[in-house]
């Protein structure tokens, strides 16, 4: 028998894979898709963020703060939303009566400051907020009564100028290239005493935009062409002080405490005047001299207690911000010699103090350590019934029971001068713009606005509600009339005096 055998086999023919889907055209097809789907991922990831905030407002600078010039349509914090839409609205409110037949011309007026709190500012969020309400009043008051003349009309712009140079050089670029189309012609406010503020007014009126400060007070930015200035010179502020120190504390033996930050005028210059004005043989000869921009301040302050009571001065005049009030009173009321009561004045950045972080540690120390807190004040309420000759009725207004201020702002404090002196640079720039337009010109321009600034002086000086504004040759007020203004240990403000260089202030009328 045979063995069952297995089937006879052959070689097996050879096989032919299927063609790869991806190397026909479908393939090429979904390559060319899965490229520019991860191009287009790219450029998303790689491409810079946007910087609009809105029209004319850009995120400048490290911190992407948004910057620039608004008609009030953008609120730059929260903080001053309300202002800002009253400023909107009634921006709007000029246009729509200027489009119809016979409509009032108008000019832009810019309220230019740095309008966020902190980054190395003295100024307060309520502080900011008071000054753009008290520039929304005067451009209310300008718009809709008869006080100031009728023509033109204001729109008022906000710009925020931030608080580093290339946040200001935007925000000073966006006022040059609407200034045509937005008919700027002037500028107020400015902020305070700083290199940076010189530098933003130098580079304005250039331009030949009129330039209007409400708090700026140091000496070194008077005689700056274009340039005026509602609120008395540092020189003043110190002559007025040491006027009242030689009335109400005769023969005051008195320490100077000076901040010796570099590029701070208002305190460099606060203390060079005070040393001019107060008699040199009541001046304790060796200062008290520190520096806000280095770190242990209040450390200083605190090694140097030992130096007050050894000196023994019967006053202190702190020629610093209102910021680092806190940080020298504390030290102060725990002195070895706290017996003896010790009065301590301060220029107007004090106003600051009642609105700053540090204002419980202020009471705190005026309560336990007998000392009198004091500061030549740039306007208060209190003065308008202390001394009522030298305000206007009609200057003062706005700010009184029934007044547009109380009326749009019902909550809002006047204690710190802020929209008093506010207001007063927007109302010095409509009289300047106003006196420009009875040329007859169809339209006034910034060089029109800048030959008018010598006028405010005499018959035509300005009846503010900080009290009169008649300017010198060097675009200062002559004699202003300065509160000297008392924080309580309740932390109540009120005016003790009025005072101004002479010790006499003038009439508030012209």
């Amino acid at each position: 028998m045979t063995p069952l055998s297995s089937p006879e086999t052959s070689d097996p023919e050879p096989w032919d894979p299927p063609r790869p889907w991806w190397r026909g055209w479908l393939g090429i097809t979904a390559l060319v898709a899965v490229l520019a789907l991860a191009g287009g991922g790219l450029h998303l990831v790689l491409r810079p963020a946007s910087t609009r905030c809105a029209d004319g407002v850009a995120r400048i600078g490290a911190d992407r703060s948004c910057v620039g010039l608004t008609d009030g349509s953008y609120s730059f914090t929260p903080d001053l939303a309300q202002v800002s839409a009253l400023i909107r609205d009634e921006n709007r409110s000029v246009l729509d009566a200027a489009a119809k037949p016979g409509g009032a011309p108008w000019v832009g007026v810019v309220y230019l400051l740095p309008m966020a709190a902190g980054r190395g500012g003295s100024s307060t969020a309520d502080s900011i907020r008071h000054e753009i309400e008290g520039a929304y009043t005067a451009q209310w008051m300008a718009n809709h009564s008869h006080s100031y003349g009728d023509s033109p009309q204001i729109r008022l712009l906000l710009a925020h100028r931030g608080g580093t140079d290339d946040q200001q050089d935007y925000t000073l670029g966006q006022i040059e290239s609407h200034r045509a189309a937005d008919h700027i012609v002037a500028v107020a406010g400015l902020g305070t005493s700083t290199e940076s503020t010189r530098a933003a007014i130098l580079r304005l009126t250039h331009e030949d935009i009129a330039t209007f400060g409400s708090v700026i007070t140091a000496d070194d930015l008077a005689d700056i062409p274009g340039l005026v200035r509602v609120a008395p010179p540092n020189s003043d502020e110190a002559a007025a002080a040491a006027k009242y120190l030689t009335q109400d504390h005769p023969n005051a033996k008195v320490l100077l405490v000076q901040d010796r930050k570099a590029d701070d005028l208002y305190s460099r210059t606060l203390a060079d005047q005070f040393r001019k004005s107060y008699p040199a043989g009541q001046l304790i000869a060796q200062p008290m001299e520190y520096d806000s921009s280095k770190s242990d301040v209040s450390t200083y302050f605190t090694q140097q207690m030992a130096n007050v009571c050894l000196s023994a001065p019967d006053v202190v005049y702190f020629a610093g911000r209102g910021v680092d009030l806190p940080r020298f009173l504390a030290p102060l009321s725990q002195r070895q010699c706290i017996d003896k009561e010790l009065t301590v004045i301060s220029g107007d950045d004090a106003s600051q103090v009642e609105q700053s972080a540090g204002v419980g540690e202020v009471k705190s120390a005026l309560r336990l350590g007998n000392i009198k807190l004091l500061y030549t004040g740039l306007a208060h309420p209190d003065a308008w019934q202390l001394r009522p000759q030298s305000y206007s009725p009609t200057a003062i207004a706005p700010f009184v029971s029934g007044g547009e201020f109380p009326r749009a702002f019902p909550h809002e404090s006047l204690a710190d001068g802020q929209a008093i002196m506010a207001h007063d640079s927007v109302l010095t720039a409509v009289a300047a713009i106003r006196a420009a337009a009875t040329g007859g010109s169809d339209q006034v321009t910034g060089q029109d606005v800048v030959q008018m600034l010598t006028l405010l002086y005499g018959a035509k000086a300005v009846s503010g509600a900080s009290g009169l504004i008649s300017l010198d040759s060097h675009g200062n007020p002559m004699d202003k009339a300065i509160p000297i203004v008392e924080l309580s240990p309740d932390g109540q403000v009120r005016t003790v005096a009025v005072s101004s260089r002479t010790g006499n202030p003038p009439d508030g009328r012209p």
